[in-house]
């Protein structure tokens, strides 16, 4: 039995599933040279996340933020972790940010 399941779905964004519920986080808006490696990089990250004790919800969002900045490379280019930060920092202040008026 699962304890998380994460669906990447491209511009869509992408779902998280668990006992406390889903969890949807929109696609980041970044420029793409390629997607190329996208998905590998939301689960690499997410799994680094996950390893270095982040809850589920964080984990979900670092793996978020790699998958965007990977698409911000050309062909098979790796994401970098200047992007990845970024991209983190921008999505947990935009999630902070609605779930204050919850």
């Amino acid at each position: 039995e699962a304890e998380n399941v994460a669906v990447t779905m491209g511009r869509d964004g992408a779902l998280l599933a668990n006992k406390t519920g889903i969890q949807r986080l929109p696609a980041l808006q970044v420029p793409t040279a390629s997607a190329v490696g996208a998905g590998d990089s939301f689960l690499g990250a997410t799994v680094h996340a996950f390893a270095a004790g982040r809850d589920a919800e964080e984990a979900f969002r670092f793996g978020s933020a790699a998958g965007a900045a990977a698409v911000l490379r050309p062909g098979t280019d790796l994401a970098a972790a200047g992007d990845i930060t970024r991209l983190h920092k921008a999505m947990t202040a935009e999630v902070s940010a609605h779930s204050v008026g919850t």
